[in-house]
């Protein structure tokens, strides 16, 4: 998918902008605080429908305005129109062309992936992100996985209320018979995901850093020695205790390690980045594989903790994915030393306002 023009209003501290977009490189540049991640964020709400800066996405409006807008003309097998409106006091509205829609077909539509500077937790931070890199995967290529996981939450809720009130074990194992069916479809589509998913990021790993050692697994949330169904009679007593479901898919995890070492606790900052940006990579690229969708690229200040040799590095990556990519940097004359086989614009950010400087 490519995002062909992007129109934003009362967004952040962004002046009203009309933009078109190159279908390559789109490069952003200008100082902190001058914009350039707001924009970034307005394309990462036309996908998910929230922001990655703040979890209330009021805080995009800006302030004395009722709500934003944002509008957009998206290039891909069917091109159509997004649009999705926010305002302070009500839900977010989306419509797909004429149509008004959900979040879900939303990220479905343009798939998205981002690596700014926090990008590191994913591999420093609990579980739960790495949980969510997995499902963002197989949500884009499994059509029935939203389903399945949506059932498996309400399953996995209704089983911890039923623990809260003390519920007898007998009654209890009626929730387990549900919860362990529908934990092992979760099970198999993550497990198929992450099988597909490894050599593409062993791959990349090998071109962007010399890394030996490095293993990636999958835990399903429990021992795989064990059925879920045995474990959960098992820790029946602790769960009840606790008032929540211990073991589950609720529980998985991605575990990359380094001689058998978590691999943030051995890669330095600029390591770590590269790897994060090899997982991501990977995901767009099987996307393309599987589905013959394209991923659309955000990078906030990509180039900070990279030495020049690493920079060049990743640009010959990128040049190489046939995939739309935006790049905010600081200063101009780091746009002008990377080279890009690829169409490009370039577009200044000052005190909110974004123009376009000149297209390559």
């Amino acid at each position: 998918m490519q995002l062909v023009r992007l129109k934003a209003n009362s967004f952040r501290n962004l002046i009203e902008l009309d933009l078109e977009f190159s279908p390559g490189f789109n490069f952003i540049y200008g100082p902190n605080g001058s914009g350039k991640s707001s924009l970034l964020e307005a394309i990462y709400f036309l996908s998910l429908g929230r922001s990655f800066r703040s979890s209330l996405a009021s805080r995009a409006i800006q302030h004395g305005a009722k709500g934003f807008n944002l509008f957009s003309s998206i290039l891909g097998k069917y091109p159509t129109t997004l649009a999705l409106e926010r305002i302070r006091q009500g839900k977010t509205k989306v419509k797909i062309g004429n149509n008004n829609n959900s979040i879900s077909e939303l990220a479905k539509l343009l798939p998205l992936q981002l690596i700014n500077p926090n990008s590191y937790h994913l591999l420093s931070g609990g579980p739960k992100a790495r949980r969510q890199f997995i499902d963002w995967g197989v949500f884009h290529v499994e059509p029935h996985f939203f389903q399945i996981w949506q059932r498996f939450q309400q399953i996995l809720r209704q089983r911890n209320a039923a623990l809260q009130q003390h519920t007898p074990i007998n009654q209890i194992k009626i929730w387990n018979l549900e919860l362990v069916e529908i934990s092992n479809q979760v099970t198999v589509f993550r497990e198929k995901y992450v099988q597909q998913l490894t050599p593409l990021i062993i791959e990349l790993v090998k071109k962007l850093l010399t890394l030996s050692g490095l293993s990636i697994d999958f835990y399903q949330g429990w021992d795989r020695k064990y059925t879920l169904d045995s474990i959960l009679d098992s820790s029946f007593t602790r769960d009840s205790n606790l008032a929540y479901t211990q073991f589950g898919p609720h529980r998985a995890d991605l575990v990359i390690k380094l001689n058998r070492d978590p691999v943030h606790e051995i890669l330095s900052r600029g390591e770590q980045k590269l790897l994060t940006c090899a997982l991501q990579l990977a995901q767009g690229m099987l996307l393309k594989k599987i589905t013959h969708k394209s991923c659309i690229y955000l990078f906030d200040d990509l180039f900070a903790e990279l030495d020049h040799v690493k920079q060049h590095l990743f640009m010959s990556l990128l040049n190489g994915l046939e995939a739309q990519v935006f790049i905010t940097v600081i200063e101009e004359s780091l746009i002008k030393a990377l080279k890009s086989r690829v169409l490009k614009k370039i577009f200044q950010a000052e005190k909110g306002k974004i123009i376009e400087k000149y297209p390559i």
